[in-house]
């Protein structure tokens, strides 16, 4: 995701450098992110242990999902910045807290989490952690703003924060109704797609359930609950098919380039209904 954040931040007209693991990898990356950038983007790339950090106001890791190998990395970024910088971690599940522990001055650290496609996505989720600075969350707000985006304060240092424990919740509730054969994988997602994603544009789940009446939902609810999946392994229909090489959705091989296209375009269309749904103070 480095390249599509680093082109949300440059399309806000912040000068932006990509680190990388050497500087053929950085080079490849910037030139990824100038080509999702409008205009004459900012974009400069350097291999890690060349790269300017020193003069960065906003450091933000965007490496892989593994503790220690992102604790090990930002405990080098702290030695490397400027002592009023703040340094960010784009971690989708990991507690800002554990990672915080690698810092010497963990007050200036935060989670920002960006949803892929980074430079399309209308939110952005900043996450204080237990030792953060009040003063980090309004500044982290502010970029947030500065990109366009609107950004979800979580309030607790939970794994997964908002988005994706929404996001897989309702995954593993397609999961299970794909293994015990309730729909196949074109209806499951027809359900989502066609059906409750173009009503939470307008209005979230909550919001739904109010616009519903929280009655019918309780009872719903009631008949429901006990019956959804809530199981902690990871469903067999999602490792297998990993293992294996092979696709929930048998057709995302076949129109993939185009499915992503779509969802460009359906991102786009989805920010311009949040602008209206926002102006009625939803």
């Amino acid at each position: 995701m480095g390249p599509e954040i680093a082109a949300a931040l440059a399309a806000a007209g912040v000068p932006v450098v990509i680190a990388g693991r050497s500087a053929d990898r950085a080079g490849a990356a910037r030139d990824r992110a100038r080509a999702l950038s409008p205009g004459e983007a900012s974009i400069g790339a350097a291999g890690i242990g060349e790269a300017p950090l020193g003069d960065a106001a906003l450091v933000v890791e965007t490496i892989a999902e593994d503790l220690e190998v992102k604790r090990s990395l930002l405990a080098s970024l702290e030695d490397a910045c400027d002592p009023a910088a703040l340094i960010v971690t784009n971690t989708s599940s990991l507690r800002i807290g554990d990672l915080a522990g690698a810092l010497r001055r963990p007050e200036r650290f935060a989670g920002l989490h960006f949803l892929k496609p980074a430079h399309l996505t209308a939110v952005v989720e900043v996450v204080p952690g237990p030792a953060t600075a009040p003063a980090v969350v309004p500044t982290l707000r502010a970029v947030a703003a500065a990109m366009g985006k609107t950004p979800l304060v979580v309030r607790r240092d939970v794994p997964g924060f908002i988005w994706n424990r929404v996001q897989f919740a309702v995954l593993r509730e397609c999961l299970h109704m794909l293994e015990e054969g309730v729909a196949d994988a074109a209806d499951i997602d027809a359900a989502v797609a066609d059906g409750l994603a173009p009503r939470w544009t307008a209005a979230g789940p909550l919001a739904t359930a109010d616009l519903g009446g929280l009655g019918t939902f309780a009872a719903v609810s009631a008949l429901l609950f006990p019956h959804l999946a809530a199981g902690a392994d990871v469903p067999a229909a999602l490792e297998e098919a990993a293992l294996r090489g092979e696709r929930l959705a048998p057709w995302t091989a076949e129109v993939g380039a185009a499915l992503d296209a779509l969802r460009a375009d359906a991102l786009g269309q989805g920010r311009a209904l949040t602008e209206r749904r926002r102006a009625l103070g939803a």
